[in-house]
């Protein structure tokens, strides 16, 4: 997941379009672990992206990312569990895909 995200990152124009888009929808805050976080997949990609844009700091904590990525069937990513990186990559874009849909 790390290395892919990495890659997202370093497309430009994915990163640029992926920043700008607005997809109205409002944040959905989730407890795990006594933390709080927006559970959409886009606002905490758009939110990594940000940050590794914006901030001086040499390091991100992808926890929130993490577990806003949910499988198809709705699954929590467990972050222990090595995955495919095709399906990785089928099911985010899916995802993206989906919350950007009705947007321009």
């Amino acid at each position: 997941m790390n290395s892919m995200m990495q890659q997202f990152f370093n497309v430009p124009a994915f990163r640029y379009c992926l920043l700008s888009a607005n997809d109205e929808v409002g944040v959905d805050m989730q407890e795990h672990n006594d933390e709080r976080f927006d559970d959409n997949f886009l606002h905490q990609m758009m939110s990594m992206f940000g940050h590794l844009i914006l901030s001086d700091r040499q390091y991100y904590n992808p926890t929130p990312l993490c577990y806003s990525y949910k499988s198809y069937d709705g699954q929590r990513t467990n972050v222990r569990e090595q995955k495919d990186a095709q399906e990785f990559l089928n099911v985010a874009f899916d995802r993206v895909e989906g919350l950007l849909k009705d947007t321009s």
